[in-house]
């Protein structure tokens, strides 16, 4: 780009030079020997799993527990916790607490049973360790089972195929909650679940992966060393038919159709009051708080003209608590299609009982705006907006309406008509093709696999089914990568690495094996694969040459 004077080399210069800055300052940083206060830094962590924990039920207040209670502690992730994603997020940890060691802790070991209740390797129910999990919960006051998701549910690369935890936890709970009326659940998982016995526990607590020292934190908790504040950031569904892209997800086998349109989440079921298991922003306290006295004013702030959200929070319980006030947006009378709602700003007070406090949550002019895709630009359009104040998006504590002036004029969709399956989105039934297309402007493109004569550089190996010479290179790509797991065939690893072979295109042989293909010979590849054999074989042996 230099050379043809497209490109200012001084420009190109500039970039160099932060990058040499980049350079000399990390040789700098890494010359040095690095310390810091591990013990520190893990109570940190545990502090920061507290706060990210969410109480997702707590009927009769069964959590906390009292420290003199004789609980059974059932499910192996209390001895061996799942902390952590599968993947490039595994880290080393300096440490790493069970929630069985650090309750030992807290209250001692005298009033604390512990038992298995399902195997690590296998994902059935395990009835002789149920069958344990029962008698040592028939001996206890409460029982607290921790489950969730292993490493093979969840791992980097690969999509969920539903939302079920294996059956070995369903059924683990369902028994333990059928024999004992005190049970609460800890959860250890990295995405929502399905919780077919949420009806039948009293206490739901989400973990999360809570990393090296989430299980003190979930110790802290359940026994009321520290209160749970955290909100959940993603709605939980009663089940995967309830999702708006349960119709179209995954797509393929060329494209992948996003039919939901801006109906994503909490906007969605929110919208067509679809019912949910726990709404986006929820999470409960062991305290309570009052919302009261909304005021809403326009002011000027930094940065224009803003919207000032005042309301006053008190804590009426008997114990500290943090609270996460959620403030949304309803644009009353819109032109262009919209969710009933949309969260556009937070804020987390601490409060002791008893005490009230200010809050105030300044909103711009974005917080009221849509993408107009004609002006290709962000528009605000005049009229009235309702501002809501609520604990979550489905428990709304306050609202109140603004009228605002806008010098925009949004440009209405010409073709709103054909576009009512948006303006009223329609709740457990999926978006026509015609609905979509209208919305697209354009023909949706074919979603057929190639065939042969056809195929290109980015197609799967995979799906070249209909060629010899390609079906011979997949298997050969699969013995080779069942040799690179071999006795690894458990580990969530095992998993990523056949999806990609899978997955992979046949422009991936380049990186493939001890004497990978160039680009020449991969074309050539191609060229046989396609049915021309003798040109693309000539053209083969030429690259190979070449290389």
């Amino acid at each position: 780009a230099v050379q043809s004077g497209e490109l200012d080399e001084a420009l190109l210069d500039r970039a160099v030079e932060r990058i040499l800055t980049l350079i000399a300052k990390a040789e700098v940083t890494l010359s040095e020997d690095y310390a810091y206060d591990v013990q520190a830094h893990h109570l940190l962590a545990r502090r920061v799993a507290g706060e990210g924990a969410v109480l997702l039920k707590n009927d009769d207040h069964l959590l906390p527990l009292k420290r003199d209670a004789k609980v059974a502690l059932i499910g192996r992730f209390a001895k061996h916790p799942r902390y952590q994603g599968a993947g490039s997020s595994l880290i080393n940890s300096t440490r790493l607490d069970t929630i069985y060691e650090e309750i030992v802790k807290l209250v001692g070991e005298e009033n604390l049973s512990y038992a298995d209740g399902y195997t690590e390797k296998s994902d059935a129910a395990d009835e002789a360790l149920i069958q344990e999990a029962l008698q040592v919960a028939s001996n206890a006051d409460v029982v607290v089972i921790c489950a969730g998701l292993t490493d093979m549910y969840e791992t980097e690369g690969l999509d969920r195929e539903n939302m079920k935890m294996p059956s070995g936890h369903d059924a683990l709970i369902k028994k333990l909650a059928a024999a004992h009326e005190k049970v609460a659940v800890v959860l250890s998982n990295g995405s929502p679940v399905e919780m077919p016995w949420a009806n039948d526990v009293r206490s739901i607590l989400e973990g999360y992966l809570g990393g090296q020292a989430g299980a003190g934190a979930i110790a802290d908790i359940l026994y009321g060393k520290v209160n749970p504040s955290g909100k959940l950031a993603e709605t939980f569904p009663l089940k995967l038919e309830d999702t708006p892209s349960y119709f179209y997800f995954p797509g393929g086998p060329v494209t992948v159709e996003y039919r939901e349109s801006i109906y994503v989440g909490y906007r969605y079921y929110d919208t067509v009051g679809q019912e949910v298991l726990f709404p986006f922003g929820h999470g409960l306290s062991y305290t309570h708080f009052d919302y009261s006295d909304l005021n809403l004013k326009l002011a000027q702030g930094p940065d224009g003209e803003v919207v000032r959200v005042q309301l006053k929070v008190k804590n009426t319980g008997e114990v500290a608590g943090q609270e996460i006030v959620q403030i949304y947006v309803r644009d009353i009378k819109s032109t262009v299609f919209r969710p009933a709602k949309e969260l556009k700003g937070f804020v987390k007070v601490a409060l002791n009982p008893g005490e009230e406090t200010d809050v105030t949550v300044e909103l711009g002019r974005r917080a009221f705006a849509f993408y107009d895709v004609s002006q290709q630009d962000w528009v605000v359009e005049a009229g009235d907006f309702e501002i809501l104040a609520g604990a979550s998006s489905q428990d709304i504590r306050l609202s109140g309406t603004l009228q605002l002036t806008s010098a925009q004029n949004a440009t209405p969709p010409a073709n709103q008509e054909q576009l009512a399956a948006y303006y009223h989105f329609p709740r457990g039934k999926a978006i026509g093709q015609r609905d979509f297309e209208a919305l697209l402007g354009r023909a949706v493109p074919p979603n057929q696999s190639p065939k042969k004569g056809h195929y290109t550089l980015n197609t799967p190996v995979e799906a070249m089914g209909d060629s010899f010479i390609a079906r011979r290179i997949f298997k050969m790509m699969e013995k080779q990568v069942g040799q690179m797991i071999q006795g690894q065939e458990d580990a969530p690893t095992s998993l990523l690495v056949r999806a990609m072979v899978h997955e992979m295109p046949l422009r991936g042989l380049v990186m493939m094996g001890d004497r990978p293909l160039n680009r020449g010979q991969m074309e050539a590849l191609l060229l046989m694969i396609n049915g021309r054999f003798f040109k693309g074989l000539a053209a083969f042996l030429k690259a190979g040459k070449a290389k």
